[in-house]
């Protein structure tokens, strides 16, 4: 049965780039082991563990990780992959979790944004570079859970984590999120 399901999850990949570049949206990207997140990102590929370059906005969906070079690009691209129905099952896997959880790596929701889509999983932070920099965050319609450790080991994080939550300083938390669960 794992075989169907693994099966499933590379077609389901396999159509969905297919589809977006169809469509003319960007390509999907995927984890890479222990070396971190392949993003798309300008018409080619970029490791996030080794930094963002010139992005200043990744979305991590169940799909897959684009990132974009301003603000602007990411809400026309999330605003088409919405209309066009293309991420509507990714975006909202539980069928009620409509907005992602972003973070910021620095305070009043400066820097660079993470948002991130997936759920029921611990995600690293330390695949996008963003493991010890989380500063300020806006939970979307899920809440979340944070830890101080990867894999969601180590102290967890005391402050605001119910859908809707906007923290623009984590005070003596400030840099030391290393893992984060969307619930």
């Amino acid at each position: 049965m794992q075989v169907v399901g693994r099966l499933t999850k590379v077609l389901t990949l396999i159509l969905s780039v297919v589809l977006i570049g169809v469509l003319g949206g960007v390509q999907t990207a995927s984890a890479t082991g222990t070396s971190g997140v392949i993003a798309s990102y300008n018409g080619g590929t970029i490791d996030l563990s080794q930094g963002w370059g010139t992005a200043s906005v990744c979305a991590v969906t169940s799909t897959g990780t684009s990132c974009f070079v301003s603000q602007a690009n990411y809400q026309a691209w999330l605003t088409s992959e919405l209309a066009l129905g293309a991420l509507g099952v990714e975006l909202a896997p539980s069928g009620n979790c409509s907005t992602g959880f972003k973070l910021f790596s620095h305070i009043n929701y400066g820097g660079t944004e993470l948002v991130l889509f997936a759920q029921s999983s611990w995600i690293n932070l330390s695949a996008y570079s963003f493991s010890d920099v989380l500063s300020s965050y806006k939970v979307g319609a899920c809440a979340v859970g944070m830890t101080a450790g990867p894999n969601g080991s180590g102290a967890v994080y005391p402050g605001a984590t119910s859908p809707g939550s906007d923290v623009t300083t984590l005070g003596a938390w400030n840099d030391r999120v290393q893992s984060v669960y969307i619930i």
